[in-house]
């Protein structure tokens, strides 16, 4: 058995594999990229983990936003729906078509400036494409360009997340405790009232941290070299302050496609996944401290407004294309007492209790 059917049957629950292959040339390429580029990624970490056995990375049909990472037949899998496309596409093609977000990049004023907004807005592609939003490209070469580095950058941080549940040993830990294959999805909303939230949250937080250092190691990387591209959304150059700001756009608005989630304190008990405010801000905290620690401690102040610059910017454009105010509460309470309460809950049940009990199933520690 292939792995692709391996894939296929495991995840037939929720749509089964997508047989990109056979799609239309011109749609074909879109996914064809992204394999090529997940692939990349896996093959960069097992270059760094050679005990690391082989990753088969795909799709789902499936509108939502979403992504998993599970072991079948003794093989490991990664899979991302066809809806994190979608949605990541239509969005982002649709902000950089016009002419009032990301003024910075390109010739703005070549885009139209009576596009409609996009209304009722959901994170599902199909109730998004049978309402109508078409998914644009942007006139101006330059901001066309920047539309493409935006989605590549929050798939290239969904894989990262994924690679992370199994390199740190998350997947396996998980199925020995469960007995069966278990899948680590990212179904970002979902609740559960088990005793294991906790874990779980915990499990997530871990994958999204090792996402960021990797992400952040490879734009310092980048920087380094001296023969390094300059994008055409940066003439003359593209300074740490300005790949920050542009890489946190990326994170930001895949963060930001569920809009802006509020939770309560009693919601942080139900949640299987830590809430979304919640991880933004700790992705802002850990790219921070990751960015001091492993690039420059100097550049401290400078990446913070790098991260300050790509929330705003994202925030700004939401609020732009679905004609509403701009909202930040959700964030507002990621940031206040509550939300800080439960991010230490979170460090500190990892670093004392599940960091020993994944050990034994990781690839990295």
């Amino acid at each position: 058995m292939t792995d692709a059917e391996i894939f296929d049957i495991e995840t037939s629950y929720t749509g089964g594999r997508w047989a990109y292959e056979h799609l239309p040339e011109r749609i074909r390429e879109a996914y064809v990229e992204v394999v090529e580029r997940a692939v990349d990624l896996i093959d960069s970490v097992r270059r760094a983990l050679p005990q690391l056995p082989p990753i088969h990375f795909d799709f789902i049909h499936d509108g939502r936003v979403n992504a998993l990472a599970f072991r079948a037949k003794g093989r490991y899998f990664i899979g991302i729906t066809t809806g994190t496309l979608y949605m990541l596409r239509m969005v982002i093609g649709r902000m950089l078509s016009d002419p009032r977000t990301f003024v910075f990049v390109g010739q703005p004023d070549s885009e139209d400036a009576d596009l409609p907004l996009v209304l009722n807005y959901i994170p599902d592609a199909d109730a998004m494409a049978d309402r109508g939003p078409a998914i644009l490209t942007p006139k101006d070469s330059v901001r066309a360009s920047f539309a493409w580095f935006l989605a590549d950058q929050a798939i290239m941080f969904l894989v990262g997340h994924e690679i992370a549940h199994i390199t740190r040993g998350h997947v396996d830990y998980l199925a020995t405790k469960g007995g069966v294959g278990f899948k680590a999805q990212l179904e970002w909303l979902r609740e559960n009232r088990s005793a294991a939230t906790l874990e779980r949250q915990c499990l997530e937080m871990d994958a999204d941290r090792r996402s960021i250092v990797s992400r952040i190691d490879s734009l310092r990387l980048m920087h380094s070299n001296p023969v390094r591209p300059v994008p055409p959304w940066s003439p003359g150059s593209y300074e740490v302050g300005s790949i920050i700001r542009d890489w946190s756009a990326s994170l930001n608005l895949l963060f930001r496609l569920f809009g802006d989630v509020r939770f309560s304190r009693s919601e942080l008990n139900r949640l299987m996944y830590p809430p979304l405010p919640i991880r933004r801000a700790l992705c802002d905290m850990w790219a921070w401290g990751i960015t001091r620690d492993i690039w420059d401690p100097a550049l401290k102040e400078v990446v913070a407004d790098g991260l300050i610059h790509g929330r705003s910017y994202v925030e700004y454009a939401f609020a732009d294309i679905l004609g509403e105010q701009v909202s930040t509460e959700g964030l507002k309470t990621a940031l206040g007492e509550t939300g800080q309460e439960h991010m230490q809950k979170l460090v500190n049940h990892w670093n004392d209790n599940l960091v020993q009990s994944v050990k034994p199933f990781s690839y990295e520690f």
